[in-house]
């Protein structure tokens, strides 16, 4: 005679795999979104802090890829603008105005969750003095 599980049983164990599932996806999609903005809000810190100490040094910015080196393929460097973008789209922009002396951060809040929750972490749009 040959023992196997019964449908009943394999039913069961279906059901209680799914209710683990829909328990533990959503706590772990949430630690990878919190991860990701405490990542951002620390890159963010680290972008104005160089950009200061490099204009204080050297009186002027010409240009970023000077000032910055940037491992994360999210982040990227045009001109006088470092933006980091989300699978949506470019959700911050950091732009250096060497005219004013400013650097410029702006947020795009309603393009997706991770920029939504930049925004409630504190990420907003600031002007903030080179020197």
């Amino acid at each position: 005679m040959k023992s196997a599980f019964s449908l009943l049983e394999l039913i069961f164990v279906l059901v209680l795999l799914a209710l683990i599932g829909s328990y533990a996806i959503p706590k772990y999609m949430n630690t990878k979104n919190a991860a990701v903005i405490t990542t951002v809000k620390r890159d963010i810190s680290t972008i104005t802090s160089s950009l200061q100490s490099y204009f204080l040094l050297h009186g002027k910015i010409d240009d970023l890829n000077e000032v910055i080196t940037l491992g994360s393929d999210d982040w990227r460097i045009e001109e006088n603008t470092i933006t980091y973008k989300t699978a949506k789209g470019d959700c911050v922009f950091i732009k250096v105005n060497n005219e004013e002396e400013q650097i410029e951060l702006n947020i795009n809040e309603t393009l997706d969750n991770i920029c939504k929750k930049l925004n409630e972490a504190g990420v907003v749009n600031t002007t903030t003095a080179l020197y």
